[in-house]
């Protein structure tokens, strides 16, 4: 045998060093009181409180098998022993980063059956991977190889408690909301730890084995020289496994992490339009950049709310009058908060900011469930997924891909293909605000909103910031910007903000040098540089227009636009002589109508300009700029779309102005929220004309031949699909009936009973169209009720058309099917409900995405994306917006369908093969979870256990002498003595001390969900 060099902390100098530097690493991510307590920990004091435990269980007897642990225990005080015996330094240090763990979790995990178990269970799986290291002292004298096994052993050891350590070290309700999502969540992470520490046990041993033949044969010399036998090259070949599994296991876990928070925004569902709106801002506010810095200038309430480790108050609700530019000043302080997050040090490094704007023509998103839907988007979107070579537990500069288990965990329990339930979407939020040191929230354009959805919108974010600021005043605040209306100050007001406590009203004078600042760089910009204007004009401009404006930055905004949209010099001096500039914003949108009208000379054109910005106040959703071409290219009376013909060829703020914006995503937008308003009550528009041409469109549209003939073929659908036949389908099959909605409710003098006026262009065509629809549908409209039934069927605006013989059966009619399709249920209400349009919608689809692609060319050198959108595969329930949105592959809109269908996947989704598309009910998933995989179940199994024989004496308490029928009775009243709670809720954390009373207690968070 070889005589090495004896051990000691010289001979494994370096060694020693790696244990003490990955002890160190550990111990940073502690805070201060576990470092501490960490420090002082021993394996005898382990034992004596494992011993202290299970003395407590059996008492309760509700005894945990606490023999799991025995490997690893026996496997780490090895560990401990063979660093003693060669004498490293600081070997209870590095040892106190396994004993201190250990009890922290088993002391910690007590009070919570579950999450007990699941610590004995890791540790018991770590531990048959560990072997006692004490039998194998001769390798670690005699081979630095042996050595570096230890150091791996223990830092994968660390890895494991570093991981636990995270969730752990959370407040107990916070772990406890957390624990089973993320516990199955980590899986992958234990089972990768298990096997290399496996991979060192192997190494160790295949050292041993090699070292104890060399002993055996006598010959150490000729061995040692022997290249067969060389162990460098086996250990080498081991550090590469190892290294190797490290890096597979980090890309495993970046794509399986990425591909987890890519399935919960899908299935969040988020309008993108909040951060293409929040970036249109930053561009308008490009030119005058130090705009708006006065808010928190001139009001110490705004600084204090951003900077102040504990601010005044931690809601605040900023008020000014509309058109003030009060949403710009928003993305301005939204900006300023992630500067200071990026650069601090203002804020703590880790700070998030999340924002939403409310937008009135936004019907989709402009709720309750909108907000919640855009915060809960932005928390997920920011969960960092960590980069290249960086292992998952490093290198994250925020919390939240710690909670996207507990998402993915919801999405399988609340059913339904995207989000839908407020409740659900604020149990996350929650859980997102608590696990952050400092979360901003910016809210913008309450004003927008319906007052229920006001109402609960202020309603849960002052409550969630006074519960945050039980645990950490300062840790969630939230900003609401907004016009003072009643119900808005009502319900402010409820929640404690007043002049004296939150509310900052701003004063529209505050503006004026912001509005100065924004005309001056209009003028001086190319736009402005083209009319070759003095200095002394552009001051004059600047102060004409700051004076008339009266602080509202629309006005100074629209009044510019309008100035350089003229065509000469001296038009645009004219426009700012003495008197010459409008008085108001109503005003100023007629005097940009009346210069969009000279522009547009033609009257061809200025008609056209005209009906396109009355589809613009009119429809019933946000139009896309391919459905605005589809609208123009149907021609009702020739019943043809040609888009070759009728496209229209030129961008479409050429033809109408500083009036709209296309937005990305082909999504156009006037330019401002009184627009619509203010337009439709200029001389240049009849609202009611508008709607009624709409529904004429609409009805006319689904009368074509392509949707009602029965021979109609493949051969004229492949001909239709490329001349843009269904490009206006989406629009019409889901809106039409909305239309005639309004038409009703708002339309009656449109068809006014003096015989020249009812036979204008628009009530003429909308009876025609109405005709040709109820004939085309007959067979498919539901039947009146029967003489003898009673009919519930709504006559408020019906009736109002009595007189008007010629339409009012037709019209009663449709009225009928609407109404009695409206009052179905939710399944039929996604429907068209015409039977014949449903089929001939899903026909049409099927063809174009079988056969055709965003880039396929159709007429000429335009493509089905100029034609249908990039997405051409849609939702079928017409109530989902991705019924018109749609998806760019047939995977995510068959999944995202399926999830309608069958909203309740098994937990194991694609990896189970007897679930593989989920269940259509909650408890059909339960039933399924309990006989297949009853590891996930929160429920007993389905199978009876078999009866134990229970003696007829009474079970009597130890402590009181208080006597029970019934063992589990007994145990849970003796917990009560103990004050121990081991049942937490799942959902809300809330501890109970019987079984029975925890899942109670659950179910009505189940309720609450469906």
């Amino acid at each position: 045998m070889s005589n090495g060099p004896g051990p000691g902390s010289v001979r494994y100098g370096a060694e020693a060093g790696f244990f003490a530097n990955e002890a160190e690493n550990f111990k940073a991510t502690l805070n201060t009181k576990d470092a501490e307590d960490f420090e002082d920990s021993s394996f005898d004091l382990v034992r004596r409180e494992l011993f202290s435990l299970q003395t407590q269980q059996q008492a309760t007897k509700n005894l945990m098998n606490m023999k799991r642990l025995q490997r690893f225990l026996d496997g780490m005080a090895a560990l401990q022993q063979v660093l003693t015996e060669l004498e490293f330094q600081e070997v209870d240090s590095i040892m106190a980063c396994i004993w201190g763990p250990m009890r922290f979790f088993l002391k910690t995990t007590n009070i919570n059956e579950r999450a007990f178990d699941d610590i004995l269970d890791v540790y018991y799986r770590l531990g048959l991977n560990i072997p006692r290291f004490t039998d194998y002292m001769h390798v670690f004298q005699s081979s630095r190889n042996g050595i570096m096994c230890l150091v791996n052993t223990y830092k994968d050891v660390l890895k494991f408690h570093s991981t636990a350590y995270k969730l752990f070290s959370l407040r107990s309700q916070l772990w406890a909301k957390l624990h089973r999502a993320t516990w199955r969540d980590l899986n992958p992470t234990f089972d990768h730890i298990s096997s290399t520490l496996e991979l060192h046990t192997k190494c160790i041993q295949d050292h041993g084995s090699f070292m104890q033949q060399r002993m055996d044969s006598g010959f150490d010399d000729l061995w040692r020289n022997d290249p067969i036998h060389n162990r460098d090259n086996e250990f080498r070949v081991y550090e590469k496994a190892y290294k190797e599994s490290q890096g597979d296991f980090r890309e495993r876990e970046k794509e399986r992490k990425t591909q987890q928070r890519t399935k919960i925004i899908t299935w969040i569902a988020a309008s993108t339009r909040n951060d293409i709106l929040h970036k249109s801002f930053q561009r308008k506010r490009s030119g005058c950049p130090e705009n708006g810095e006065w808010l928190w200038h001139q009001h110490d309430e705004v600084s204090n709310w951003m900077r102040e480790d504990i601010p005044g108050e931690s809601t605040i609700w900023i008020n000014g009058p509309r058109g003030m530019g009060k949403t710009i000043l928003s993305s301005h302080v939204i900006d300023r908060l992630g500067k200071f997050a990026k650069e601090g040090p203002e804020v703590p490094s880790n700070t998030q900011v999340c924002y939403f704007y409310f937008q009135e023509d936004d019907s989709e998103n402009c709720n309750y469930l909108g907000v919640l839907r855009g915060i809960l988007h932005q928390l997920v979107s920011s969960a960092e997924v960590p980069s290249d070579g960086v292992a998952p537990e490093q290198n994250i500069a925020n919390n939240n891909l710690a909670i996207l288990p507990l998402c993915e965990d919801k999405i399988t329990t609340s059913g339904g293909s995207t989000l839908t339930n407020p409740d659900v979407a604020t149990s996350l939020i929650e859980v997102f605000f608590e696990n952050t040191s400092r979360q901003y929230v910016v809210i913008d354009g309450l004003e927008e909103c319906k007052t229920t959805e006001i109402t609960q919108t202020i309603n849960f974010f002052t409550k969630t910031v006074a519960a945050c600021e039980e645990l950490n005043q300062g840790q969630l605040r939230v900003m609401f910007m907004s016009q003072s209306n009643k119900d808005i100050r009502k319900c402010m007001e409820k929640n404690g903000l007043s002049p004296n406590s939150g509310e900052v009203e701003l004063d529209a004078k505050e503006n004026a040098e912001d509005i100065r600042r924004y005309v001056r760089s209009k003028l001086t910009s190319a736009d402005g540089d083209k009319f070759n204007l003095f200095e002394r004009e552009k001051q004059d401009i600047e102060d004409k227009i700051a004076f008339m404006s009266e602080g509202l930055f629309l006005y100074g905004h629209l009044a510019v636009e309008n100035l350089l949209e003229q065509p000469t010099k001296a038009r645009l001096l004219e426009k700012v002589k003495p008197g010459m500039l409008p008085k108001g914003i109503k005003d100023l949108y007629t005097e940009l109508l009346g210069t969009l009208k000279d522009r547009l000379t033609e009257k061809e054109t200025w008609d056209l300009g005209k009906q396109l910005l009355g589809w613009l106040i009119c429809a019933h959703r946000p139009l896309k700029l391919h459905e605005m071409d589809a609208i123009l290219s149907f021609d009702p009376d020739r019943e043809v779309v040609d888009f070759d013909l009728n496209k229209l060829r030129t961008d479409v703020t050429d033809l109408l102005g500083s009036l709209v914006q296309v937005l990305p995503g082909d999504n156009i937008r006037l330019i401002h929220s009184t627009a619509k308003k203010y337009l439709a009550e200029t001389d240049d528009f009849d609202a009611n004309s508008v709607q009624c041409d709409l529904a004429t469109r609409c009805l006319r549209y689904l009368s074509l031949r392509c949707f009602v003939a029965n021979d109609y073929d493949e051969g004229e659908r492949q001909e239709h699909i490329i001349q843009g036949f269904f490009s206006f389908q989406d629009y019409a099959m889901s809106q039409w009936y909305r239309h005639i909605i309004s038409v009703l409710e708002n339309c009656r003098s449109v068809f006014d009973t003096n015989t020249s006026r009812f036979q204008s262009p628009t009530a003429t065509s909308f009876q025609v169209a109405l005709e040709k629809f109820v004939s085309s549908h007959d067979k498919d409209l539901k039947p009146f009720p029967e003489p003898d039934v009673s009919s519930e069927l709504d006559h408020t605006y019906i009736d109002t058309f009595k007189d008007l013989h010629s339409i009012y059966p037709l019209l009663l009619r449709l009225w009928n099917h609407i109404y009695l399709h409206q009052k179905e249920s939710t399944e039929e209400r996604n429907r068209v409900g015409i039977a014949r349009l449903d089929d001939t919608l899903k026909s049409h689809r099927g063809v174009i995405e079988k056969e055709f692609k965003p880039d396929s060319k159709t007429v000429n050198n335009d493509t089905m994306e100029d034609y249908y959108g990039p997405n051409l595969f849609k939702c079928s329930r017409t109530l989902c917006k991705f019924f018109h949105h749609g998806f760019n592959n047939k995977k995510d809109r068959d999944s995202h369908q399926n999830r309608h269908d069958r909203p309740y996947p098994c937990p194991l989704e694609e990896r189970c093969g007897f679930a593989p598309v989920g269940f259509s009910s909650n408890k059909d998933r339960q039933r399924h979870v309990r006989n297949y995989h009853p590891d996930l179940s929160e429920a007993p199994s389905a199978f009876l256990q078999m009866s134990r024989r229970v003696e007829s004496a009474k079970f009597k308490c130890s402590i009181c002498d208080k006597s029970f029928t019934r063992n589990i009775n007994l145990k849970g009243h003796e917990r009560s003595h103990f004050g121990e709670r081991p049942y937490a809720c799942s959902h809300c954390g809330k501890a109970f001390a019987r079984l029975n009373d925890c899942r109670r207690h659950e179910r009505i968070h189940t309720r609450n969900r469906q």
